[in-house]
């Protein structure tokens, strides 16, 4: 998501809160398409566990942007 592409009319924000190994699960019509786990807590950085089927691309922000131009 850039910030040009990130409009609120297009995208809805949730913000959650997650412990050590508690989940996230992103689903539609009753169809789980991705589960985030927090595996890792170390200072200022956090590990995420993401599990999706193969076809479902993951990528950090930055990756995803460069891979755009």
């Amino acid at each position: 998501l850039s910030s040009s592409s990130a409009a609120s009319d297009v995208y809805k924000r949730q913000v959650l809160t997650r412990k050590l190994n508690e989940s996230v699960v992103v689903h539609q019509n009753d169809k789980v398409l991705l589960a985030v786990k927090i595996s890792k807590i170390d200072r200022n950085q956090v590990r995420l566990a993401f599990d999706a089927d193969e076809e479902i691309k993951i990528d950090r922000q930055e990756v995803f942007e460069k891979a755009e131009d």
